[in-house]
């Protein structure tokens, strides 16, 4: 099978993975997810608790061997909220059309109308949709390839904790899909992923 030979934007580095301990702590009156070392307002998006990570992808020297099946959290985000390529980094919508080229396989999508639906994977402009499809494996077989009219932040994909203890907090519910307005599973959210939600979808030949 064909391997990597690109090292993908949004994929981290061993130095870029952050560990640092979670528990609960009491926030208006409520218990919520939170980092127990050095909290700090920045670590919650709309009242999610983000995982999360360093981004060195710039510094060869400090950020260690790449890990392929590891997400950048930061990147990842980025990459949502600007429409960046997860394999470049650079700007995916097509400046002539205004549309942005997606590839996406089931795993990472949910339909959610005829021409809309949800994914946590990010963008892949034109001219790395082709490296894509040789490099991933995951694409090789069953790629969709569709262009974009808009893609709205729906949510984030996460795990679910709950107290056992506020400092021992116990895995509930693994890789979710956790909607901004599913405000309930706020406080016991670690995001990974943030989705979103694409409209206006055209399909187009991945391998024309």
């Amino acid at each position: 099978m064909r391997g990597y030979t690109t090292v993908p934007y949004t994929i981290a580095y061993a130095n870029e993975l952050v560990e640092d301990p979670i528990g609960f702590e009491w926030h208006n009156d409520e218990l919520r997810l939170a980092y127990l070392h050095h909290p700090r307002r920045s670590d919650w998006i709309n009242g999610v608790l983000r995982g999360r990570s360093l981004d060195l992808r710039d510094r060869p020297e400090a950020r260690g061997s790449e890990r392929m099946r590891k997400l950048n959290v930061l990147r990842q985000w980025k990459c949502m909220d600007d429409l960046l390529c997860q394999v470049c980094g650079k700007p995916a919508t097509d400046s002539d059309t205004g549309r942005t080229p997606w590839l996406l396989v089931e795993t990472v999508f949910e339909a959610t109308g005829t021409d809309s639906g949800r994914t946590n994977a990010p963008p892949t402009c034109w001219s790395c949709i082709p490296k894509a499809l040789q490099e991933c494996p995951m694409l090789q077989d069953k790629a969709t390839l569709c262009t974009v009219e808009t893609a709205l932040s729906a949510g984030v994909l996460a795990d679910l904790y709950r107290p056992i203890t506020p400092d021992l907090p116990r895995l509930w519910k693994h890789n979710v899909y956790v909607a901004w307005d599913a405000i309930r599973y706020h406080p016991f959210a670690l995001a990974a992923a943030q989705v979103v939600e694409l409209h206006g979808m055209r399909p187009i030949d991945a391998r024309s």
